[in-house]
């Protein structure tokens, strides 16, 4: 059988709308969470942060795993033109989206955490998440790297995520904040996570070792929590006031920002070193000659360098900010007195 042959086309777009589009697709990105995330611990809300980073990584988890169970394709181009040239989706199935399913859990899941926490109408709260789910999502479709198909996937499995998570959301809390049993249930629970994703567990796949990532950060995030205990923001009772915060809040939150990222960035490069030495040496090859590419290197590495990424996040950078006398509140405080109602002054 001979490939069908299809016209040549030209392809004429809206300057307005590629740029829109190109924007929007990056809030399904992982770089665009591992950076953002950050800032929201860091300069806004603890309490709410961690739910983003827990919410994140359950949605990306079952969505690469949907992935990796069904092996359905991304549209094929040609007849689709697909308008994102990135090398990695070429090496990924398309069905169900998960740019859909973080699209709709994260800023539903948001705004649902702040109802009660913060005084603002709900329904500006709600516009901002509908407009943020319907651009992610139309514009995988614009770009065309996924089906209809695969975006109505997403959006279904991520009303069942967005349900069971917020059923489940206080006795998930309680338990990382006051359990003696976090810092061992935590890792076990994602070492048993990685153990059931539905593929070879000899096999090398690049979405397993993202997986892997993105479970790591979260992983760290609740070892940070369940090591420190309650942070302010998380014993601080609302509902509290939004007010636009001064040029000095501006200023010391681009710098606790900034201080941030450097500690992050050593973090990840002295972790990733001591992996790739060490690991290579004492774990099993399976026959595989690239290290980069051993399942029992990939995996233990990605925890360890982005679970270290997520526990500094949550417990040195604290430290550190309060070395640097730009903290927001005073490390190791746990009353609710170090935090006040005014969102100006407790958030930046």
């Amino acid at each position: 059988d001979t490939a069908p042959e299809f016209p040549e086309v030209i392809v004429e777009s809206h300057w307005f709308l590629d740029l829109y589009f190109r924007i929007a697709t990056q809030l399904g990105y992982e770089p665009f969470y591992i950076t953002f995330l950050p800032y929201v611990i860091w300069n806004v809300d603890s309490y709410v942060g961690r739910h983003f980073i827990i919410s994140w990584c359950l949605s990306m988890y079952v969505g690469q795993a949907c992935k990796a169970l069904f092996k359905w394709n991304r549209p094929a181009s040609p007849p689709a033109l697909r308008l994102e040239q990135n090398p990695n989706l070429e090496t990924e199935f398309g069905f169900p989206s998960t740019h859909a399913i973080v699209s709709t859990v994260i800023p539903f899941f948001v705004v649902y955490c702040c109802f009660g926490r913060y005084d603002f109408p709900v329904w500006i709260g709600m516009a901002i998440a509908m407009i943020w789910c319907f651009s992610v999502c139309t514009s995988r479709l614009y770009l065309g790297v996924h089906s209809v198909m695969d975006i109505i996937g997403g959006l279904t499995i991520a009303v069942v995520i967005l349900t069971l998570y917020i059923f489940a959301i206080d006795t998930i809390d309680n338990f990382v904040l006051y359990s003696n049993y976090t810092l061992i249930v935590a890792p076990s629970l994602v070492v048993f996570l990685l153990y059931i994703y539905p593929v070879d567990p000899k096999c090398w796949t690049m979405d397993r070792g993202d997986t892997g990532a993105i479970l790591g950060v979260g992983l760290g995030i609740v070892m940070a929590v369940g090591y420190h205990g309650p942070y302010p923001d998380d014993v601080a009772s609302g509902p509290f006031t939004i007010a636009l915060p001064s040029l000095l809040e501006v200023w010391m939150s681009l710098l606790r920002f900034t201080v941030g990222i450097l500690l992050l960035l050593p973090t990840r490069f002295v972790m990733k070193l001591l992996c790739f030495k060490l690991l290579p040496a004492i774990m099993p090859t399976h026959g595989v000659e690239e290290v980069v590419k051993r399942p029992l290197v990939e995996l233990p590495y990605k925890i360890i360098t982005y679970g270290a990424i997520g526990f500094n996040t949550n417990w040195l950078a604290p430290i550190l900010f309060e070395m640097c006398d730009i903290a927001r509140w005073p490390h190791g405080a746990t009353e609710v007195n170090a935090c006040t109602t005014d969102l100006s002054v407790c958030s930046f």
